[in-house]
Parts: structure tokens; sequence; C-alpha cells
């Protein structure tokens, strides 16, 4: 017969059954693995596997009772780890270097954990790593995260100041959860009226984007697809009057104009004539927040027709923003903090045929660009558009035949499309017929090309997903799209977008239409109109809308948000760093001393002898025996004895109660090394007495 498993309350129970000193031990073990939980993602996988063991090693010694590792054999160790990091990074500073360094110092610090400043060591360590939390993610999830680390550094800090008398494990972690508590409304006073600085606190700033996924300079087979696998946020929106519709949301970022038979690519050198502008058409206003991802490219609705200098969401520091001649959104340095810029779009599918600045030659050379291919590739496609030549001169009526044979073909609109040979887009067009947008798009700029029709890619997004909470639409990485622009004389440059031939729910209604599977209730086997799938789609949109006030709110309260609320609180119109200082510490002042006057109040005149005490009666009474008004101790103790059958624990109790409240010489401060052996006596006859029930309930 197999033994039955133990459930986690008993595991706790057990746990809290240990000796004092291991349960400390193991409460600031499993705090300090806690903290570094989330340095597994960044750091590299032989660290995170030493790390794992050295806790293991410890929790192996504190419940087996076995002993510590010897000192030559801890600094023997020590010196190969800090040396197998070096050997890693490369340096010894560095954001990575510091981390793996006071990662690895924690651990080892916990072998040599002898007394309790080594504990606070290791404690200390454990804050300094909360620091570093903050330079990977100032997320709302990672700020709940470390707070609620700080509670657990707090409970095993206070553990070991304790020394003979402690309260149970249960009450040592909630004194340090209590502790945060009363804390935060001062740390919000803090953060509100701190005065703050228009330049960041370190000297220079570290950018956090090596794991940064989004868009780049070329694109061929496979590079879009592998981004709609990611479900990272790209920017967020905030229209200033009316929704455009499904099918007019092309987010535009990118033009790629250069082709080498199997990647596409910005021209090197690129023709400096003036912005096209687009036709007349409806004008669209958009607020973008848009997150970091290390390139100079923003993002907007095609077609933009200007754009504001873009604002750095955390401090006052703007950048300049300019539309590129290819119609591209572009500012003067990479984008590597939050931002925030407003674009006026254009919804027409088209530019101006001809610039006001635009010479001839300017233009002979932008067609030339837009026609280059490389030679002795694609046979199948050259013979096939020549026929194609046959049937027509005009370039719109041939692009419509391009995507009728997209639409009458058996194409297969896919994430995971078969590979491709060297002639890439023969093998699409008359083998596999499967891929994703970047091979649609892609081979039907090659046919344009070889139509002798001018054709270049963009890239960007396509889609959004609109928040009833907030009123803004996010795009994400998933939503990544290309399509391609091809000039037509009396229109300019138009887009045509060929995905929509094969798969027009991708543009009318999104990403997850033409590929559902990537719903989690679908993946539970739900279907995706269940009450399952809309309730997490709700959840979903809430937690989005929290993040976005969290980023507008919280990570962009800066120096101007600051002056704005003590203008509005105060009536001063221009405070000065001095005048809100001032109102920091006054204001910080009176709430400590609200809330020193209501702990005051709490604070109960009862000593722990008489809690005890107070306990004693309380049980017994819900068993029934309440004590009465006039009853004393003893009095007490006699009817007890009837109903009890002079239970030892209940009489040997009450006696050393009575001997310890009214015997000669007692001191309610409990200062005394006798007077606190004998409360951890009463303390335990408390609890055998918490189990005691009278004759008549016993079995």
């Amino acid at each position: 017969m197999s033994k039955p498993k133990v459930s986690i309350i008993q595991l706790a129970q057990k746990i809290a059954a240990l000796p004092r000193d291991k349960t400390d031990a193991l409460l600031l073990i499993f705090t300090c693995t806690f903290v570094l939980l989330p340095f597994a993602e960044h750091s590299p996988l032989w660290i995170n596997s030493i790390a794992a063991l050295l806790i293991i090693w410890r929790v192996w010694i504190t419940l087996r009772g076995t002993v510590m590792p010897p000192k030559w054999l801890l600094v023997i160790t020590t010196c190969a780890l800090l040396t197998g990091v070096y050997v890693h990074f490369g340096t010894w500073y560095g954001k990575e270097t510091g981390i793996a360094f006071l990662m690895l110092l924690a651990c080892l610090k916990m072998l040599e954990m002898h007394a309790r400043r080594d504990a606070i060591a290791v404690i200390f360590v454990c804050y300094f790593l909360l620091v570093g939390q903050l330079l990977y993610s100032q997320s709302l999830l990672a700020a709940v995260y470390l707070l609620f680390c700080i509670c657990l550094l707090l409970s095993a800090q206070l553990a070991f100041q304790y020394h003979q008398l402690a309260p149970s494990l249960w009450k040592r972690c909630s004194n340090g959860f209590r502790l945060v508590g009363l804390a935060l409304p001062l740390a919000v006073i803090l953060f509100l009226l701190f005065p703050r600085f228009q330049a960041p606190l370190w000297g220079k700033q570290q950018s956090n984007l090596s794991g940064v996924t989004g868009l780049s300079e070329t694109m061929e087979p496979g590079n879009v697809a592998n981004l709609a696998l990611s479900d990272q946020i790209a920017f967020r929106v905030k229209f200033e009057e009316k929704i455009p519709l499904a099918s007019q949301l092309y987010w535009r970022a990118v033009v790629l104009d250069t082709y080498n038979g199997k990647r596409w690519s910005t021209s090197p050198s690129r023709v400096q004539q003036a912005f096209i502008a687009p036709a007349p058409g409806t004008s669209v206003m958009q607020e973008i927040i848009m997150e970091p991802h290390n390139q100079r490219w923003l993002f907007g609705l095609d077609r933009p027709t200007s754009v504001s200098n873009a604002a750095h969401i955390n401090n006052e520091r703007n950048m300049v923003s300019f539309l590129t001649p290819y119609g591209e959104m572009r500012s003067n340095e990479p984008i590597q903090e939050r931002i925030r810029y407003t674009i006026t779009s254009n919804l027409s599918n088209a530019t101006l045929a001809a610039s006001n600045s635009r010479t001839t030659s300017d233009r002979r050379e932008i067609e030339q660009k837009s026609l280059q291919l490389p030679i002795d590739t694609n046979p199948l496609t050259r013979r096939w558009t020549k026929q194609l030549r046959q049937q027509s001169n005009d370039s719109a009526e041939l692009a419509k035949l391009v995507l009728d044979y997209f639409r009458e073909q058996p194409f297969r609109y896919t994430m995971s499309p078969p590979p491709l040979g060297n002639d890439q887009v023969d093998d699409f067009l008359f083998n596999t017929r499967a891929g994703f947008c970047e091979h649609y798009a892609s081979a039907f700029a090659v046919i344009m090309r070889y139509l002798g029709i001018p054709a270049r890619i963009v890239t960007g997004y396509q889609g959004g997903e609109m928040n009833p909470f907030d009123g803004l639409m996010t795009v994400r990485q998933a939503d990544a799209h290309a399509w391609t622009e091809i000039w037509i004389a009396s229109r300019g440059w138009i887009r045509i977008d060929p995905v929509a031939a094969v798969s027009p729910d991708r543009i009318e209604h999104g990403f997850p239409s033409s590929f559902p599977s990537r719903n989690f209730a679908s993946l539970l086997g739900f279907n995706q109109q269940t009450w399952l799938s809309d309730l997490a789609k709700e959840w979903r949109a809430r937690w989005d809308a929290t993040n976005s006030a969290w980023n507008l709110w919280v990570l962009n309260y800066n120096l101007n948000k600051q002056r704005n609320l003590l203008s509005t609180l105060t009536g001063i119109e221009h405070p000065q760093a001095v005048q809100i200082g001032i109102a920091m510490m006054i204001t910080a002042s009176f709430l400590a001393a609200i809330l020193s006057l209501i702990l005051l109040r709490k604070k109960s005149d009862q000593g722990p002898l008489d809690k005890l005490y107070d306990d004693f009666c309380k049980h017994m009474g819900n068993q029934g025996y309440p004590r009465l008004a006039f009853e004393g101790p003893s009095d007490y103790c006699r009817r007890l004895q009837l109903a009890f059958h002079n239970k030892y624990e209940l009489v040997e109790f009450l006696s050393l109660y009575t001997n310890c409240k009214y015997g000669k010489g007692y001191n309610s401060a409990l200062s005394s090394t006798h007077e606190l052996n004998q409360l951890a006596k009463l303390k335990s006859l408390l609890k055998l007495c918490l189990q005691l029930k009278p004759a008549n309930q016993r079995r």
C-alpha cells in the first residue's frame, strides 16, 4: 500500500515545528530564492545552475543538520566562480557582470552563515539585487513582485532580531508585510513630492534592449513570421477623432527598395528628393506611445503628412522627428526608451504623381532603383511575366491580373511554409504556393519589376486591438506585416497588399482570425466564442489598460507633472525645487503624525503575561466555561478542575500564572532571564491547554 502524499499544509506545519534557528534560515533561503528568480531570464545558464545547486546545498544542510563546508573550500569555490564570471563577460564592470557577482555572492554567503551578522549581510545583498531588477524591467508586474520581495526580506530581517522569545513563523512573516503597509503611504508622498531632476540620476543611461524584438531594415522569408510568434506590445495609439476601418490600419515603418534575389533591404544611398505628399483624403491624427526598439524609425498610419518631435516618457528630453522622402517617419537617434509623439496621416492610398520640387532626373533614378533585379534568377517567373505583358500594357491592369492569379490558384497563407530553393520566387509561385506576408509581398514586387513597373516593399504593422477600458489601440509584434507599393504615372505610389487576395480575413479582422490556434481557449479544446475565451479576452484588456495607466501616470511622472500637481494643491504657479522639498517634508511629517496617533490608540496596555491568560480564558469560554467577573485565577482553577478532571496542564498553567502575576518581585517589563523562561513555559502550557475538551465532550 502506497504512503499518502504530504499536503502543502502538512509540509508547512512540519517546517513551522522545526527549531527556530532552522525556520529562520529556511525563511532567508526562501526569500533569497525569490529575489534571484527574475534574473534567471537574463543570466547565463551556468550561473543559474550553480546558484540553484548552492541553494539546494544550503537547504540540505539546514534540514539534515550537517556541518557547514570548510572555509578553504568556500574560498576556492568563490575564486573559481568569480574567475568564470570574468571569463564569460570579459570585464569586471557593467550591469550583467555586477548582477552575476551579486547572485553568486548571495548564495555563497549563505553557506558560511554562522551568526546573525552573516544573515544580515545576505539580506542587504538581496536589497542590492532588488535595485538591479529595475535595470531590466519597470513594469507594473515587476513593481508588484519587487514589493513582495521587500516584504519577505523585512520578515527575514525581523526574524533575526528576536532573542529568546519569538513569535510564530506566521507572525514573523506578517510583521514584515505590516511594516511595508505602514511605509507605503510615506513612499507615495515621497514619490509625488520628492524633487525630480531633468536628467537621469546616472551619468549615462544603459539600454536594456538585448531581448527586444521588432522590425529590421532587411526582410527575407521567415523574418515577419518569427515576429508573429511574439505577443510583445509594439506601440499604443490614441485617436483624436474617428477610428479608421480595420482595412485602413496599415502602420508604415520601413521602405525596402533593394533586392538581391533572397533579401530585401534599404538602399545604401537614397535619392534626396523632396517628400512626396499623399493624395487628398481623410486626415487622421494619432497620439502614439511607442515601446523602445533600438532603431530610428517611428510608426504611423499610412500615409503620414506630419509628425511632431518625439518626447521621452521618463524625462523631458525631446527627439527630432521628421518625414523622409520615402514616406518614412524617423528620429535623429535610436529609440531606447518609451516615447510619445503625435502624427497626422492621410488615408489616401496614393501619393501625388508629381511633387512641386521633384526633377525629372530624380524621378527616373527612383524608377530605376525600383526596377533593379539580380541577373539569371527565377526563369519561370520571367517567362510568365512576358506572357502577362502581352495581355495588357496598363500597370493597374497588370497588377490586377497578378492578384487574380493569387486569388484563383491554391495559394495558402501560413506561418510554417516549406523551404524555398535558390530561385525563391519561382519555387513559391509554381511549387509550394504557401507562405506568410513577406513571401507574397516579395513575389508580387519581383513580378512587378519583371513587368517593368517600379515596385518596393513596405514593412510595418497591420491591424490592432482596441481596448474598451482605456480607449487605446494596442498594436503587437504579432501584427507585423509587409506589403508592396507600385508606381503608376497617373497616381504616384499606390499600396497593394497581395495578402488581401489570399486571406481577406487577415486584413479585415486581424492576425488572430487567420491563425485561431493562437487563442489560449482553443488550445484547451474550447471554441473561440465560448465564455472562457471571452473572459480571457476581457481580463487581458483590463491588464493592458492597467499597464498603460502605469506607464502614463507612474513611469511618466516627470518634473512638469510634479510642478502641475503642486500648483493645483498650493496655487503656486511655478514651484521651484526648494518649495517642492518643503511641501514634501510638511506632508510626510503630517502623515507620519497621523499614522503614529492611529498606532498609539491601537496599542494595548495588556502585557504578555496577561495576554496569555486572556487567551486561556477565551478558549475556556468557547468550551462552555467562561470566567465569571468575580473569579480570580485560583477560584477559576477549582471550577475548571471539576469539568476537566484535574488535568495537569490546566492546573500547572493557572498556578504558574498566579505565581508570576502576583508573586513577589514581579516585573511587567520581563527583563530578567528567569522571567523570560517562565513566560516561555507558560506559552508551552497554553498550547496544551488549548487542546483540552471538557469531560462530557470526550468519548
